[in-house]
């Protein structure tokens, strides 16, 4: 299948590890010139080069994709080396546990809503005035479920309070852009297989045997697949997004999760 995005741009910020890098390679696979953009420059590097061994087309750059001016550097090298990027996949970190008696910090909310939301803002304002201006775009965020179902165990009371507020804005911008030819959706994985389900799994609840494991998600976690996903089954939903075939999927939250989302809505 052709997805029609041979020669595009493309930016995937976390683009060196887990979720991230699948989408790159994959983008990459599809003949789109990407943009690799993360902290760590060891990471890139090997994303880089994996990519370029693969046959695809790829350009390292470190940023902190929370920060708006590292991501207008980012977009400024990226466009340098290829062109303006039309296909722009981002994702946010920022990790604070805890019920809600626990959080004592109470600016970890503000931070948790200027690394996921804010972060949006910068993103958007930094790509969308080129896909404006090429009368197509596709912009993916790799969310979480915690924006629609908040949630209880492990806790997640700061992010169960501020996701809702990226897929807010990114619906409202969605509105604004589409007569212009582009795309904004929410990706929300589920329990998927990176180094932070992983550890959480093994030094949290002590799962390390694949049985027992399988269980606990059935019937503690709610995740009817029983097993954990793969970070390729994230990147090939995005890969589609982020395709012309995609053209009239906007807008939208959608669940790649096992099951685990209990809503038929």
């Amino acid at each position: 299948m052709d997805f029609g995005i041979h020669g595009r741009v493309a930016l995937v910020a976390g683009g060196s590890k887990g979720m991230g890098y699948e989408v790159a390679r994959m983008l990459a696979a599809e003949g789109a010139r990407v943009g690799v953009v993360a902290r760590t420059a060891k990471h890139i590097d090997t994303a880089v080069a994996q990519i370029r061994d693969e046959g695809g087309e790829a350009v390292g750059v470190s940023a902190d994709f929370s920060v708006e001016d590292e991501i207008n550097r980012a977009v400024a090298e990226i466009t340098e080396a290829f062109g303006p990027p039309l296909i722009c996949v981002t994702q946010a970190d920022f990790h604070v546990r805890g019920f809600f008696d626990e959080i004592t910090r109470y600016e970890d909310y503000v931070d948790s809503y200027r690394t996921y939301t804010m972060a949006q803002v910068y993103a958007l304002h930094a790509v969308l005035p080129a896909m404006k201006e090429a009368g197509w775009g596709r912009f993916v965020h790799i969310g979480s479920a915690t924006a629609k179902e908040p949630q209880f165990r492990p806790p997640h009371t700061v992010a169960n309070a501020t996701r809702p507020s990226t897929v807010g804005l990114l619906k409202s911008v969605s509105d604004e852009y589409a007569r212009y030819g582009i795309t904004i959706n929410t990706i929300a994985p589920g329990w998927i297989g990176t180094k932070t389900t992983n550890f959480y799994l093994e030094n949290h609840e002590g799962l390390t045997d694949p049985a027992a494991r399988a269980e606990w998600l059935i019937k503690k976690a709610g995740v009817p697949a029983g097993r954990i996903g793969d970070p390729a089954e994230i990147a090939s939903t995005i890969a589609y997004l982020c395709s012309d075939l995609a053209g009239y999927v906007n807008g939208l939250y959608i669940a790649v999760d096992g099951g685990h989302h209990r809503s038929a809505f």
